[in-house]
């Protein structure tokens, strides 16, 4: 093995993963979740909160989907460096959890089986599309993947802090990877030991509420409604995970296929493989499903993968993989900064493109109607992220009231009093007359 091409290769994959997760910053991202939590952060960081999560006076008054600790690294971001430093922050932590999968790989590999990891791993359009943006993902990885990779080296006191936080980001999704490595590494006793101990400081917010509602909005109409089906939205196809897997996790599929295989033959190999499968498992059980909470599985997924494709990588010469990876870091920095793989990305909203000159005359936090038959929770996300205005959402126009603009579905009335400015996309853009 070669030190010096093997430290090019690491850094030259590394660099081409940093490059895939900030190229949706040369383009207009939008993104229901993102813009959301955005709001909230910026709405807690001036508030000085960090508990009693909320996000506009007319819209999530009160949020409790999700716990107040997946968002405090993007509320410390912007009240110690301002909101530029948020989607920053994101890239960082998932460039964390690639490097780690990488780790991991390599620890059972070798050396190019960590470089294949990281590639696999961060070139998945899933992770560098969304690692960069203000999501509870990347932290998630971070956290949940480290807790993994400390447990698979016996370090059980480190994993259960890891996995406390974890599980503090998202709940017994964040608890997953360590959960499932700990089933692997039975009967050592101090695999049980860890996941109880992870799970404690959960248990206590729970208990504690500060802020309140969580027990009810989040364990009980949240966690359980998600479990047993309560609630309207998700995916209600058992298998819906292995799904995600099949579809989303590429380039790397065809290699975590192999890595299976592998494993039967490899003991070094069968705790991460044993936990990637019971890991996809365990997200069939909830009834209702999303595609994001297969997210935190593709780490370890990576990691699998990686091992399976660095037994082929053997065969290259050191020097020539790390020159090859080279040349790949330069074009992908290359394409991220002229904007060629942000081309990717959904076309712009018009309330940033069409409609945006006549929005510009409102200043921010000015209060703004958006009147549809139905609560457009993108439309309200995209004016209060990008326009910083305060949305209302509304069925209708009134003939007066204390709100003087608004954006209006095609097909509602526009009463007299209304005169209407602008229209594109669907919508419309209108004042009142007073």
């Amino acid at each position: 093995m070669h030190p010096s091409a093997t430290r090019v290769a690491f850094a030259a994959t590394l660099l081409t993963c940093a490059a895939l997760v900030v190229a949706p910053w040369r383009g207009h991202v939008d993104d229901t979740d993102a813009q959301l939590y955005l709001v909230i952060e910026r709405t807690m960081a001036r508030a000085h909160e960090w508990f009693d999560l909320r996000c506009l006076p007319g819209f999530y008054p009160s949020f409790r989907e999700h716990l107040p600790f997946a968002f405090w690294p993007g509320i410390a971001a912007i009240r110690l460096f301002g909101e530029w430093a948020v989607n920053p922050l994101s890239a960082l932590f998932t460039l964390a959890a690639i490097y780690l999968a990488g780790r991991i790989a390599a620890r059972i590999g070798g050396t190019w089986a960590g470089v294949a990891a990281m590639f696999l791993l961060g070139t998945c359009e899933v992770i560098w599309q969304y690692g960069g943006r203000p999501l509870i993902e990347p932290a998630l990885y971070l956290f949940a993947t480290a807790a993994a990779a400390a447990a698979l080296e016996d370090r059980w006191i480190l994993a259960a802090i890891l996995g406390a936080v974890a599980t503090l980001i998202k709940g017994p999704f964040g608890l997953l990877p360590l959960g499932c490595v700990a089933v692997t590494r039975l009967p050592d006793k101090r695999a049980p030991i860890a996941v109880v101990s992870a799970v404690l400081p959960f248990a206590l917010f729970i208990w504690l509420d500060p802020g309140g509602g969580w027990r009810t909005q989040y364990l009980h109409d949240r966690l359980l409604g998600l479990a047993g089906g309560s609630i309207n939205n998700g995916i209600v196809m058992w298998w819906f995970p292995f799904s995600v897997v099949a579809r989303r996790f590429w380039p790397g599929f065809p290699f975590l296929i192999l890595g299976l295989a592998q494993a039967v033959r490899n003991p070094r190999l069968r705790p991460l493989a044993g936990a990637c499968v019971l890991m996809v498992a365990l997200l069939c059980i909830p009834e209702r499903k999303w595609g994001n909470h297969a997210y935190v599985a593709f780490p370890l997924l990576g990691a699998l993968a990686g091992v399976a494709a660095g037994s082929l990588l053997e065969r290259v010469k050191p020097q020539a993989m790390a020159v090859t990876l080279a040349m790949a870091s330069v074009v992908a920095w290359a394409g991220s900064i002229s904007g060629i793989w942000a081309r990717v990305l959904k076309p712009p909203c018009v309330f940033s493109t069409t409609l945006a000159p006549a929005l510009d005359g409102l200043k921010p936090d000015d209060p703004i109607l958006v009147v549809s038959p139905e609560v457009e929770t993108l439309a309200i996300v995209e004016l209060a992220a990008g326009r910083k205005l305060s949305p209302w959402p509304a069925q209708a126009l009134p003939a007066d009231g204390t709100i003087h603009s608004a954006v209006i579905r095609d097909g509602i009335a526009v009463p007299q009093s209304w005169m209407t400015i602008a229209k594109s996309g669907g919508w419309s853009f209108a004042s009142d007359r007073h």
